[in-house]
């Protein structure tokens, strides 16, 4: 099996295309009327290629996004994709209940989301966030304003976190707080478990976020976007050579390697690291 995250490693915003020829980019989100997110045209191809079946390896995307937020993408229709940080899983993009019954088993060992969002209320309403967001009450995330985040801020929100067996990641302009047994790569444990199509192990991962990292680390070969946010905190494995929509086009190529498909080498070869080397 193969596993990627979404956005910041396959696919990139308006805002991280570089000098990208227009003619050379593909858009797969459209936000408020406005063309939002992108791939190149190699990239896309490569991922059509995974989707068909053409490899002898599945690519499994994992993303915090909803399934929603999932659906409303021109990504390949890929026939499993891991939504909500390992919560919920589309399949042909219907939701599998086998997979809710387990997350529903998995986090009623904490606090719900519902009663935490109430015990953090007042922390939503402080100057520096926009608000609080609930992800299908699977876990939620505070809206940053960009200005500093008060120390006493961070505190406070840890230690209830820590009291209702939740966790904090502060990704950029986000601070996610979720279940602590809520993971990708306790989905992908999952679905590695029950051996569909023969898979047993997890090949090759790419992904951006401290949230990727411990998917990334269940895999045997690693590949983190150069100048993502995790690549900035303790990261020793693997980072691409592009950057923004051009290291998405390099992972998706290093993926379909791993694949087994006879696509066209990228143009920019990975770093090497630890992770990727193993």
């Amino acid at each position: 099996m193969l596993a990627s995250d979404i956005d910041r490693t396959l696919l990139w915003s308006h805002k991280r295309l570089g000098d990208v020829p227009a003619a050379d980019l593909v858009c797969l989100e459209v936000l408020q009327e406005r063309d939002w997110a992108f791939v190149t045209r190699r990239a896309l191809d490569a991922l059509d290629a995974m989707t068909a079946g053409e490899g002898g390896r599945e690519l499994v995307l994992c993303t915090t996004r909803t399934p929603d937020q999932v659906l409303r993408l021109r990504l390949p229709r890929y026939r499993r994709v891991l939504c909500l940080n390992g919560g919920a899983l589309l399949v042909d993009g219907v939701p599998d209940p086998e997979h809710a019954r387990a997350t529903t088993a998995l986090v009623a060992q904490r606090r719900p989301m519902a009663e935490f969002a109430d015990r953090v209320r007042h922390l939503a309403e402080a100057p520096h966030v926009r608000g609080l967001r609930d992800a299908d009450g699977h876990f939620g995330y505070f809206l940053l304003t960009g200005d500093p985040v008060p120390d006493a801020w961070v505190e406070e929100l840890e230690a209830v976190a820590g009291e209702d067996g939740w966790r904090l990641t502060h990704e950029q302009t986000k601070v996610y707080a979720m279940p602590d047994v809520l993971t990708k790569e306790a989905g992908l444990t999952r679905l590695l478990e029950l051996g569909a199509d023969g898979d047993d192990e997890l090949v090759a991962a790419a992904g951006d976020s401290i949230l990727d990292e411990g998917m990334l680390r269940l895999a045997r070969h690693a590949l983190v976007p150069r100048g993502a946010y995790l690549e900035s905190h303790d990261w020793d494995g693997a980072v691409t050579t592009a950057t923004g929509v051009l290291a998405g086009e390099e992972i998706a190529l290093w993926l379909a390697q791993h694949a087994g498909l006879p696509v066209l080498e990228a143009s920019r070869a990975p770093s090497s690291g630890g992770l990727d080397s193993r």
